[in-house]
Formats: structure tokens, sequence, C-alpha cells
């Protein structure tokens, strides 16, 4: 009879949990929404649903070798779910990703989540060599890759204020004093807070090597005419 042994499916749904909570992690201490659990959900998500195709495909296999009439009318696809899967899965990156009139955010989470579905594809199908070079080649690739290649890394903070003048002139001896290149910026005004035109600057920043964003964020926040200082979350 063609058919999983029990043990040997919970192994595969161990090992995609496994899988998917290697790279859940690795987003989850980044403060990325999709994390630890959103990643193991997708990646036993599509191994339960490989599974079931292979068990569907086990089953077709069987009636038409006991019932050889039937041949002519059963038909089955190995692939046929797996691709319902990856095409599925779109709309969980899609909602990971924020469009800006100035950048775009999340897309290598949402990347991330479309690659793990692959991953538990492979876990499902029984492919443990496959699934486990393929985590430590996502790790690689998430984790890695920016420090060999060295990319400009933009960060984007929101600054609340008052007294324009004052506050524009010490924001802009503040970046170039600290050697913080301005990549980006965004004005708006809210003419309806309690101070009279409080202001919002928008900055897209590259930060130097030696300033990390939580210093700037502080030292921006002792400035009396600066009200709130709020980050926004990186790729």
């Amino acid at each position: 009879m063609f058919e999983l042994e029990y043990g040997e499916i919970m192994l595969r749904l161990v090992m995609a949990v496994v899988f998917g909570s290697i790279i859940g992690y690795e987003r989850e201490i980044r403060g990325h929404d999709a994390g630890l659990r959103t990643h193991i959900l997708v990646c036993v998500g599509a191994c339960i649903i490989t599974l079931v195709q292979l068990q569907v495909t086990y089953n077709t296999i069987e009636m038409a070798l006991n019932e050889p009439s039937l041949n002519q009318v059963l038909n089955t696809d190995m692939t046929r779910m797996p691709a319902q899967i990856i095409s599925g899965i779109g709309f969980l990156g899609a909602g990971t990703i924020i469009v800006t009139r100035k950048s775009v955010v999340g897309l290598t989470t949402a990347a991330s989540i479309w690659t793990i579905a692959g991953l538990g594809i492979a876990v499902g199908m029984g492919s443990y060599f496959l699934a486990l070079m393929s985590s430590l080649i996502i790790l690689l690739i998430l984790r890695v890759i920016k420090k060999i290649f060295r990319v400009q890394t933009s960060k984007r903070i929101e600054i609340y204020y008052i007294n324009r003048e004052e506050t524009k002139k010490f924001l802009t001896n503040y970046f170039a004093n600290m050697n913080i290149n301005i990549l980006g910026l965004d004005y708006s005004v809210n003419t309806k807070s309690a101070e009279k035109n409080s202001y919002i600057n928008l900055y897209t920043i590259s930060l130097p090597d030696t300033k990390s964003i939580a210093s700037v964020v502080e030292d921006l926040s002792e400035f009396e005419y600066i009200h709130r200082v709020h980050t926004l979350r990186e790729n």
C-alpha cells in the first residue's frame, strides 16, 4: 500500500517547524512583523499541503493498480498543489510591504516568506538535504551578504518639532558634524496641533559605521524644540 507512515509524517512536520524557526528567528530579532510564528506557520502549512498532495498521488496510484480499467480517467500531478502554494503565498508577502513616496519597506521579509514556503514544500516532499542546504543559504543571504558586500544602509526617522528655522539649523549642523548623509527628506506641517505650526520632517539617512540609529535618536531628543523622534522599520 502506497502511504506515508505516521512516523515519517511527524518527522516532516517537525522538520518544517525547525527550518521555519531558523529563518523566522532571524526576522524576529530584527524587529519585523513577519517573524518567528509567521515563518513557522508558512513552512508547516506548505509542508501539510505537500503531504496532502503526496497522499492523493499515492491513493491515485493504488486505485490505478487495483483497477486497471480506471487508468484512462485517473490523473495526478505531484507539482499541482505546490504550485498553488507558491502562487497563494503571495498575499502574505504583499501584506509585509509598505510603500511610501520615497521608499519601499518590507521586500526582504516578503521574499523570505515566499522562500520559506518553498522550504516547507521540500520538507513535505521528504527532501531533507535540500531543505537543510536551503535554510543555510537563506540565512547566509539574510545575515552575511550585507557584511561581505558593503551596501549603503539607509535608516528612516520622523522628527516632530517647533521653531522651524532654529530647529532646521540645528539638524543641518548635527547631521554634518556626525558625518550622516541625508538621502531624502520630506516635509509636512500640522496646523491643528496645540503648538502653533508643528512641523514633521521625514529623513532617509545613511549612518557611518561608528554611529547607531539609537544614539541619533537620543541626541536629537535632547534638543528643546524637538518633541518626538520616531524611527521607521527598515527592510
